[in-house]
């Protein structure tokens, strides 16, 4: 009997050990699954595994309605509401339910919280920065976001060419709601300035004047005239404090 015991295999005492690990790990996984199906279960989430279970009711939609409205279509299936925090929604007006949680259609029980998102409304948007622009390509930059192209309105610039976009109002990087209104200034070009007084002045002096008024000389003629020395500016055109178009031309005649 002795010899019998000693030459047993010795490797049988260890062949249980590589057992125990897939056994330890399946015991986890198993657990981990029931605990997660449990919580998904207390959230309502998995309702339509067990559509017709005794006491559940179908949960309604609660969306785009007021809160109140909410309670009201919860209250006849003895279903509570929870408010979650308020999240943008382009669609439905601010203070309305946006979302909900467990969704309309699926089983819950009775008691069961339906967890509701209240919007906030549209998200704003920022004015874009519109300088230089065509207008039909300004207009064409509103819409891609959602603001609506007012009427516009000309100024005169000295920076910005005729027919072109100076600014909008409201003005560039201001934050307004989606679907506001911004109204487009375009240039009508340089402002017109008063012609200065060129009468009785000589040509050196006439060219300064000139040109400090934003004024370019145009033609020079030669005239006569008893009330003025010789090359003396006798007329121009166009006449002393009439308004023309900055960097225009003003035509002179000296006197001989």
């Amino acid at each position: 009997m002795r010899r019998m015991y000693e030459e047993r295999d010795p490797r049988g005492s260890r062949a249980g050990r590589p057992v125990l690990v897939p056994f330890l790990t399946s015991l986890i996984t198993t657990t981990a699954v029931f605990a997660a199906l449990t919580v998904a279960e207390g959230r309502g989430l998995l309702a339509f595994l067990h559509p017709h279970q005794p006491g559940d009711v179908e949960v309604p939609s609660i969306t785009g309605v007021t809160v109140d409205q909410a309670r009201e279509l919860l209250r006849p299936r003895e279903l509570l509401l929870t408010l979650q925090a308020e999240r943008p929604d382009p669609v439905v007006p601010a203070g309305n339910i946006a979302g909900q949680a467990p969704l309309a259609g699926s089983r819950a029980a009775r008691g069961t919280a339906v967890q509701a998102f209240v919007s906030s409304g549209a998200a704003a948007s920022t004015v874009p920065n519109l300088a230089g622009y065509r207008p039909d390509d300004a207009v064409e930059q509103l819409r891609t976001r959602r603001l609506v192209p007012g009427r516009r309105q000309e100024q005169a610039s000295d920076t910005v060419a005729a027919g072109l976009v100076i600014g909008t109002e409201p003005p560039a990087g201001q934050s307004v709601a989606p679907n506001a209104t911004v109204a487009l200034v375009v240039s009508t070009g340089p402002a017109p300035r008063a012609v200065p007084k060129l009468l009785g002045l000589q040509m050196g002096k006439a060219k300064k004047v000139i040109a400090e008024a934003g004024f370019k000389l145009g033609t020079t003629k030669i005239g006569s005239s008893d009330r003025y020395d010789d090359d003396q500016i006798i007329k121009q055109e166009p006449a002393e404090a009439s308004l023309a178009p900055a960097g225009s031309e003003i035509n002179v005649v000296i006197n001989d």
